[in-house]
C-alpha cells in the first residue's frame, strides 16, 4: 500500500438549496434559498409561473430575506 500524507485539505466549493413552505401573517408561500460559496439567490414559487427570481426588496420576500439573514429560518 502507498504511503500517502495529506499536506492540505480544504473545501473550495459548496452549494446548497433549501426549500421553505412558510406562513406569514396568514398567507402561505413557497420559496427557495440557493447558496454557494460566491452568492445567495432567492426564488419564489407562484401558481402558473413556477419558480421565479424573488424580489427581496419588498413584500413577503423582504420578510423572508430579513428572517433568513437573522437566522430565523434554521
Amino acid at each position: 500500500m502507498a504511503n500517502i500524507r495529506v499536506i492540505e485539505n480544504k473545501e473550495v466549493w459548496w452549494a446548497t438549496t433549501k426549500e421553505y413552505t412558510l406562513e406569514i401573517d396568514g398567507e402561505t408561500m413557497i420559496c427557495r434559498v440557493a447558496e454557494t460559496t460566491k452568492n445567495t439567490e432567492f426564488f419564489e414559487y407562484t401558481e402558473g409561473s413556477g419558480w421565479e427570481d424573488a424580489d427581496i426588496d419588498g413584500g413577503l420576500m423582504k420578510v423572508v430575506y430579513d428572517a433568513w439573514s437573522n437566522g430565523e429560518l434554521e
